[in-house]
Formats: C-alpha cells, sequence, structure tokens
C-alpha cells in the first residue's frame, strides 16, 4: 500500500463534538451521537451525525450517491437457507420443508441453497426440521467463500485427503458448508481463539452433522507460525473479524454505536497478522480466500495489497463462481475492489477481488482469492 502525496483534507470541513477525529475529519470511537443531536446550527457552522459521517464515506467507498447508500442499508437482504446434505437427501428434506408451506426459490450457484419467502429467520429458528440440523440459516453472501475452493472439482479419491484450515471459524457457518461440499471427507480444522465461542462452535457442528472437523482453541495469529501447521493445508478460509459495516441496519436506533474509524484502524492491525499467519499455513499450489463483512478498503484492499507486496508467490485469481453464468444475474451487485482510497493506492491486482453491495439480495461483504504459486 502506497500512500499519495497531496494535500489533506482540512477538519475544518467537518465540524465536530470531538478531537477524536483522523485526518479525513472521520469521528473516532467517542463520538457522541446523543450530544451531537442536541447541538444547534449557530453562525453557519453545520454540524454532522454520525450516521452523516458513516453514509459519506460508504458512498465515496460504493462511488455511490450519499442517498442510495441509505437506502442500502435501511433493506434487510432475503433470509436463505441451505439444505444440509449431510443430514438426508436434499429432495427428500426439500419435501419436508414444503409440506410445512415453506414458500422456496432456488438459488442457481449455490447447491442446496433457497430464498424462503414467507418465514423470517426467527420462524424458521424454531422449526423442529432446523433443530434437527435438517436446514442451516445463511446469508448469501456468507455462502461465496467457501464456493469458491470450487471442491465440487475434487474426486471422491482425492477428497480424502484434502485438508482445510477455517482460521478464524465461530460461529460455524462456512465450516459446515465446507464440510458439506466435502460430503464430510477429508479433513477440516476449525479454529477460534475464545473458548466459549470454541465450544459454541462444538455444538453447531454437531447439530448439522459434521463429521471431518477438529475444533481447535489458538490465536490465529500464530496458527500458521507453528512448524507443525507450514504448508500444512490446501485450503485456507480467512473469514477475518471485521468492523462489520455490512451487518448495518440504519433502521435500528443505535445501529451505529460500535462503528468508528478507531475500530477500522485497530481491525486492520489484526488482519494483517491473521492473514500472515493464514498464509504460512497455506500449501505451495493451494488457495487461501479471504473475506469480510465490511466494506472498509483499511480491511478489504490493504489487507491483500499487504500480502501481495510481501510474499511475491501470492497471485489474486479472479473469481469463479461470481464469474460464472449461474451467477450472472446476481451480478449487478458486484463491484470490483478499488485501487486507491484516501490518500492511499493499492495494487491493480486487487480489482480481481470484489465488493458486495448491500441490498435485498445480499449484506455487504468483501471477497478475495489468492493462489499460493
Amino acid at each position: 500500500m502506497r500512500k499519495k502525496r497531496g494535500r489533506p483534507v482540512s477538519r475544518r470541513q467537518f465540524k465536530s463534538t470531538s478531537d477524536n477525529s483522523d485526518q479525513s475529519g472521520y469521528q473516532g470511537k467517542n463520538f457522541n451521537i446523543k450530544k451531537l443531536k442536541k447541538i444547534k446550527k449557530s453562525k453557519g457552522e453545520k454540524f454532522y451525525t454520525k450516521e452523516d459521517i458513516f453514509l459519506s464515506r460508504l458512498a465515496s467507498i460504493l462511488k455511490l450517491p450519499t442517498g442510495r447508500v441509505k437506502q442500502a442499508f435501511t433493506e434487510r437482504a432475503v433470509t436463505a437457507i441451505r439444505i444440509n446434505n449431510l443430514a438426508g437427501d436434499p429432495e427428500s428434506i426439500k419435501k419436508l420443508l414444503l409440506k410445512k408451506r415453506l414458500k422456496l426459490k432456488e438459488i442457481p450457484w449455490s447447491p442446496n441453497t433457497y430464498i424462503v419467502e414467507n418465514k423470517d429467520k426467527s420462524e424458521l429458528g424454531e422449526m423442529h426440521a432446523y433443530e434437527k440440523g435438517l436446514f442451516y440459516i445463511q446469508n448469501l453472501s456468507s455462502l461465496i467463500p467457501a464456493l469458491e475452493f470450487r471442491l465440487e472439482r475434487i474426486s471422491d479419491k482425492s477428497m480424502q485427503k484434502v485438508k482445510v484450515l477455517d482460521l478464524t471459524a465461530s460461529p460455524g457457518s462456512k465450516t459446515s458448508q465446507l464440510a458439506a461440499l466435502m460430503d464430510n471427507q477429508g479433513k477440516i480444522i476449525a479454529n477460534d481463539v475464545d473458548p466459549h465461542r470454541a465450544q459454541k462452535l462444538k455444538e453447531v457442528l454437531d447439530q448439522f452433522h459434521v463429521k471431518n472437523t477438529k475444533v481447535t482453541v489458538q490465536d490465529g495469529s500464530k496458527v500458521g507460525i507453528k512448524s507443525e501447521n507450514r504448508e500444512k493445508f490446501d485450503f485456507v478460509l480467512l473469514d477475518a473479524p471485521c468492523s462489520g459495516e455490512g451487518m448495518i441496519y440504519l433502521t435500528h436506533s443505535g445501529s451505529l454505536r460500535f462503528w468508528s474509524i478507531r475500530k477500522v484502524k485497530a481491525m486492520s492491525k489484526i488482519q494483517r497478522k491473521l492473514i500472515e499467519s493464514a498464509w504460512l499455513a497455506l500449501k505451495t499450489g493451494g488457495t487461501l480466500v479471504y473475506s469480510t463483512c465490511t466494506l472498509e478498503p483499511g480491511e478489504n484492499e490493504a489487507i491483500i495489497d499487504f500480502l501481495i507486496k510481501k510474499h511475491s508467490n501470492a497471485q489474486v485469481k479472479k473469481l469463479d463462481l461470481v464469474n460464472s453464468e449461474e451467477f450472472k444475474d446476481f451480478r449487478k451487485f458486484v463491484k470490483p475492489g478499488i485501487t486507491e482510497w484516501n490518500q492511499y493506492s493499492f495494487s491493480p491486482e486487487v480489482k480481481k477481488c470484489i465488493r458486495l453491495v448491500p441490498s435485498a439480495e445480499f449484506m455487504g461483504f468483501f471477497v478475495a482469492k489468492i493462489y499460493k504459486g
């Protein structure tokens, strides 16, 4: 990541009630939105709410009008389920769900996946079929990272030898999806740094009939450093902890209470350590998929730029799934990675990454695929 020269943005452009602003005038985590709402305009000065700043920033990232961005962050993504082939024959489970009067719309680019048009997540979560692990409730955006490994191309015989690392696995949606794509063959290491989350992860995997996975409790940034894990895995998934912008729903009061530029910068430091660990654990000839549910370039393109500039054998690849015929009707929600942000520029290779714009179909998401040559 190279810093571009240029005149810094004056803080006078953004009036603030806090001194905790970054160089662009955006607020840090000490921003007090309740206090700001009480401030009246005086002497021709305009004060910006936290929502104003959030929308302006995201409009700049997505290159969309602020009004369109606000609409995107007030739309609820569709409710989608992935029928669990580890629990039984997918067609038989589908028939069972139809008998329960679920209205299902098939997703052509993800196996056994459907939009549920007449029930929300809470209603589905109360169903006996869900408790039995017959289907998993999963956002469409979240399905893409695991699918980019193209595990369906691997023969059953070869699959038995495949080793996959899910470096930050909790709560288990992608781990259980990987196990389903592998038909419980091969071996998955599902790791989480927090013992409580790791226990919850075990419970989820048990509920959804996952048999080929071992849960570990380690600091993800140190997993790849250990000699026993060096170049051990054919595939590594790093669905990195992030600032979570893609999950923000502006119609909820207090929806931005955990969002701040300071958090974005803090997460970026963690993500660099994690992707370095993931890279060290990946075999030569293997594939790393990096994803986040944030839209921030500092947590996305900057991380990929860091990796490929540090490791000459890191090759960013186009996403097969997103460029497939099956995905064509959904491609309108996809934007390529950006090469310039704020005062920084990134390698042109990051344009092969994708950013999903929040919509009624997808929550905001970022996905990159890197091959180890």
